[in-house]
Order: C-alpha cells, then structure tokens, then sequence
C-alpha cells in the first residue's frame, strides 16, 4: 500500500510553547509519538512536516535520531507546507497526523487506511462526526486530491487548516466519515496535548503502560472507566473544534 503518514509539528503552540518536546521520562512528546506511528502495518513512511523557523531545529534532530524523513515549509500555508513534502518524498497517498495527538492508535489509522482503500474515496475521516476521543484523530487523502482542493484555499484560515478545502468543498469531493464501534465511542474525552493540564492527563496514561508503545484506544478507554479521578485533571481544558 502507498500510504506516507504526514505529521505536523512546530513549536509555536498558543497554548502550551515546545509542547511536543515535554518528556515523560526519556521521551519526548514528540519522540513517543514516532514510536507509536512506527507500529501502524499500512503505511510506508513517516514524515515530519515541519516549518522553516530555526527553533524547530530540534523537531529536525529527532525526527534524524528515529531515522524518519523530514521537510521544512511556511509556517502559516500548512496546506503549501503538506504539499511539498509530499511532492518532495513521491507520495501518493496522505494519512495526516498532528503532533498534539501522542496516544492516537495505531489499529484505528490502520483501519482508515484500508477503509480509503476499499471506497475509493477523495478524502476520509474519523473527525467530521466525532465518535472517537479527541485525540484518535486520522484523516486520509491523494495528495492529487490535496493539490486540487489548495485553489480552494482563499483566506489564512483555509491555509492553515490543511484539509479545511476538502471538506468545506463536500460537493467536489467524495468524503467519508468512519464511525467509531461502541467500544471506543467517548467523543468529549480529551486526549490531545494542548494545556499543561493534559500533559499531566496523558502523562498518567503514558506512564500506566511504562512508556510501552503497544495499546491501543480501547485499552485507554478501559483504563480511564477504572480511573475516573484522572478525567478530573483536564476535564476544564477547551478544545478547537
């Protein structure tokens, strides 16, 4: 299968500045993440798609130390910036993955993949009806289907929301929405990295699995339903629809 996945990742958070660097012991948000994606079976490659700003130089270094590709592009054009990576590394096909999503499941990007590839598709997505957690977030498309979408991209908005044309354009394009099974329907639990708040959350998930990479969404969700005072430490946080 030619699938290449896509991460976004700078440091200039709002919210939380060098998010991705915090560690949870040897690891950085970022690195862990990494080592997650590594164990998804359908996909070729990994790529780092970061931007030109010299202090995301050490996104560069990590992305080197796992031995995974890595382009620099505009800071704000995110959707230029995902296009040329993909044109610079010959891919065909896009799973995007943002770097505030360090637990996201290896087994559910699986399934998006071979879900795009059984309905021919332009774009699919777990997010445009949320049934899983925030933070189990995939999104499939041809980086054709990309190219074509950017003359969509008008306004900073639609530049920096990489498939914001896809799907603000439903009538140009074929887009799916997959629907979590019961066991891992929990839309409002919060597992992205945007507030101190949830690197404390996720940090206690991280460390119930000793820094293990091998789990998957329903094993959180278990695990929170047994440690329900731990949704008390981020339960405040607002999330960017």
């Amino acid at each position: 299968m030619n699938y290449s996945i896509v991460v976004e990742a700078r440091l200039r958070s709002t919210r939380l500045p060098n998010k991705i660097l915090y560690k949870i012991k040897k690891y950085s948000f970022l690195e862990y993440l990494i080592k997650r994606l590594k164990l998804v079976k359908n996909a070729k490659e990994i790529i780092i798609a970061t931007t030109n700003n010299e202090e995301n130089d050490e996104i560069i270094k990590i992305a080197k130390r796992n031995k995974i590709k890595c382009f620099k592009g505009s800071e704000k054009n995110v959707i230029q910036r995902v296009i040329r990576a993909g044109k610079k590394f010959s891919c065909k096909n896009i799973v995007r993955i943002t770097s505030d999503c360090p637990v996201v499941d290896p087994q559910i990007i699986d399934l998006a993949i071979e879900s795009y590839d059984n309905n021919k598709c332009d774009y699919l997505s777990n997010t445009i009806v949320r049934s899983y957690p925030d933070g189990m977030d995939v999104e499939v498309f041809s980086l054709k289907t990309l190219i074509k979408s950017y003359k969509f991209a008008k306004s900073p908005k639609y530049k920096e929301w990489t498939t914001w044309s896809i799907r603000q354009n439903s009538n140009k394009f074929k887009v799916i929405n997959i629907v979590s099974p019961n066991d891992q329907k929990w839309p409002d639990l919060g597992l992205t990295l945007d507030e101190y708040k949830d690197y404390c959350f996720l940090k206690k998930i991280i460390l119930h699995y000793k820094e293990g990479f091998n789990y998957n969404c329903v094993d959180v969700i278990q695990l929170l339903k047994k440690n329900k005072k731990w949704l008390k430490i981020n339960k405040d946080v607002k999330r960017n629809l």
